[in-house]
């Protein structure tokens, strides 16, 4: 009773499969591999399975053998693949080992893939002290060299749990090679069996030739030919290799057939991407084959698009780099006498287009020219005409300031004052038709006027040049600071006397160029009255709103910081520094 318990315990890894057929990782594990044959209880065929037997019980496997035990599951006249029993073991952590079957005259062996060169194990359950003398064993490597010739099986164990001895044919490991261990029977040559165990790490498929099927002389073509196949292969990366792109007429292909080299132990997955109309899907040709030629049908060639084959070692696609997969890549193109009427038809539209195009962009171009001209001209226009109201407010206020200065009887002051007044009154009258004035002269007219009101008021006032070029190097909008410095005056410090101070100062941040007028007046808001009738401040503001329209790549800003014995206005011009 406790023994049939155990076998149900056992039973899912007594019949778990050796590949996982949806692609996920799989290991090896703590267990023995056999191989048998069994009736599906179910559909009543017979099928080869895959026995898993732990390592610490390797008893079990006889047990499971006997159909005269019957459990839950288990198949129906169990078979092993010989009368010998043969079983492996590989790394319990060996990752996506494989098991594909490889022909052996009339008998099928199992093969393995060891990708980490791990250790391989077999032994022989079904030979024992009564019949160790009957059996000899060998190894071959890549079917050619007999590395061990047929030898008395080596050794009978009791290991990994066993109730009775059992052969043990020896544990192998040959780096980079593929073997095979051949177990068989010294009189009754059928009664053998074996393992193929592959340590090469190759995983890239070999192509050998591409055939394709109802093209050429006689139907059928070698693409791989370089000196035949020039007018299908678009590129080539070598004769053993695949070439970069085909290209076929739509329906001149009866199929296509790849021949790789041997690959008896790798089974390989074959993939489409095709994409046909701008849509792109991924068909699955073939999950696991290990044959060596493969041929790709029909249907796969009779719609135009573009598509490429991938190949690689059995399981998802994802699993692998582009080292490891082999990529043909073929387009199918319209009938040449289509493409022909279809050249003509797309060029001729092409150049209808390209011509209506040019002659639209053209006619915009100039149009977009001519309203920039007229509105270059209508901003300078309006300047000029900012500039000529700016200078008869000036001198109104100059010419009072003299009349100031007769009435209190002061000849020097006066002749001092109307010096100044001509040297201004003939700036302004040179300058009227001049958008830009280089800052040094600027300087001068400000100097000039301040001095005149000094000589008006008695304030005092500085003019700060903190520029990092020179000033004669650098142009500003004519009288742009004028005004404000009008205002600084009549608004700010007119009643302070000595004790009004204006500084004005030209700085530079980085490329950029910030004028600036302060004064220690009485300050003012913008709701104030004095702010909405201040003539310059109005003035200004249409002027930078102007220049801005006429200097698109500059940023014209003014800004207003005042309070109580503190005005200041700035001006900030963007990257003018470079425009200078």
């Amino acid at each position: 009773m406790q023994r049939i318990l155990l076998l149900i315990m056992l039973l899912p890894l007594l019949v778990a499969r050796a590949q996982d057929s949806e692609g996920n990782d799989y290991y090896f594990g703590d267990s023995f591999h056999f191989h048998a044959v069994e009736t599906d209880a179910r559909m009543m065929v017979r099928n080869e399975t895959v026995m898993e037997t732990a390592d610490k019980y390797i008893w079990h496997i006889l047990d499971n053998l006997d159909n005269s035990i019957k459990l839950p599951g288990k198949g129906l006249d169990i078979r092993p693949n010989s009368p010998i029993i043969l079983g492996i073991k590989l790394h319990p952590k060996l990752k996506n080992y494989f098991s594909a079957n490889v022909q052996n005259i009339s008998k099928t062996y199992h093969s393995y893939l060891i990708p980490d060169s791990s250790d391989a194990t077999i032994i022989a359950m079904g030979i024992n002290k009564n019949n160790l003398q009957d059996f000899v064993y060998r190894v071959v490597e890549n079917d050619s060299i007999e590395l061990i010739p047929w030898s008395p099986i080596p050794a009978l164990s009791m290991k990994y749990g066993a109730k009775v001895p059992f052969a043990a044919i020896g544990t192998f490991n040959y780096p980079e090679k593929l073997i095979m261990v051949e177990v068989r029977h010294k009189k009754q040559v059928g009664i053998r069996e074996g393992y193929l165990i592959d340590w090469r790490k190759n995983k890239k498929p070999v192509l050998e030739q591409i055939t394709a099927s109802g093209i050429g002389a006689y139907g059928f073509l070698n693409l791989l030919d370089p000196k035949l196949n020039k007018h299908y292969m678009l590129s080539n990366t070598g004769r053993r290799d695949a070439p970069l792109a085909m290209q076929f007429e739509k329906d001149s292909l009866q199929g296509m057939e790849l021949t790789f080299a041997n690959h008896e132990t790798t089974p390989y997955s074959i993939n489409l991407i095709r994409t046909i109309d701008n849509k792109r899907d991924t068909i699955g040709l073939e999950w696991w084959t290990q044959e060596n030629r493969y041929f790709v049908p029909k249907e796969y060639f009779n719609s135009v698009g573009d598509y490429e084959l991938l190949i690689h070692k059995c399981g998802h696609l994802s699993k692998y780099t582009d080292a490891d997969i082999l990529r043909i890549a073929y387009h199918i193109v319209p009938p040449r006498s289509v493409r022909s009427q279809s050249f003509w038809i797309v060029l001729i539209v092409i150049i209808g287009i390209v011509a209506f195009l040019f002659f639209f962009m053209r006619f915009s171009a100039r149009r977009r020219l001519k309203k920039v001209e007229q509105q270059r001209q209508t901003a300078s226009l309006q300047i000029r005409n900012i500039q000529a109201q700016l200078n008869p407010h000036f001198m109104f206020n100059a010419i009072n300031s003299i009349q100031n200065l007769i009435q209190q009887n002061d000849p020097e002051a006066t002749n001092y004052y109307l010096s100044k007044f001509s040297s201004l009154t003939r700036a302004s009258l040179e300058n009227v038709e001049k958008q830009m004035n280089v800052l040094s002269q600027e300087i001068q007219l400000l100097d000039d006027y301040l001095k005149m009101e000094q000589l008006r008021f008695g304030m005092h006032y500085q003019i700060k040049n903190k520029l990092m070029v020179h000033s004669d190097l650098v142009e500003i909008p004519t009288f742009l600071l004028q005004p404000l410095v009008e205002n600084a005056v009549k608004h700010g410090i007119a009643t302070k006397g000595d004790e009004g101070l204006i500084v004005v100062s030209f700085e530079q941040q980085e490329q950029s160029l910030l004028l600036s007028v302060e004064d220690n007046g009485m300050g003012f808001t913008e709701s104030s009255p004095t702010s909405k009738s201040g003539y310059g401040l109005r003035l200004t503001r249409e002027r930078l709103l102007l220049l801005a329209q006429l200097y698109p790549e500059h940023d014209f800003r003014m800004q207003i910081s005042s309070q109580p014995g503190n005005t200041k206005i700035t001006i900030s011009i963007s990257n003018w520094i470079n425009h200078a």
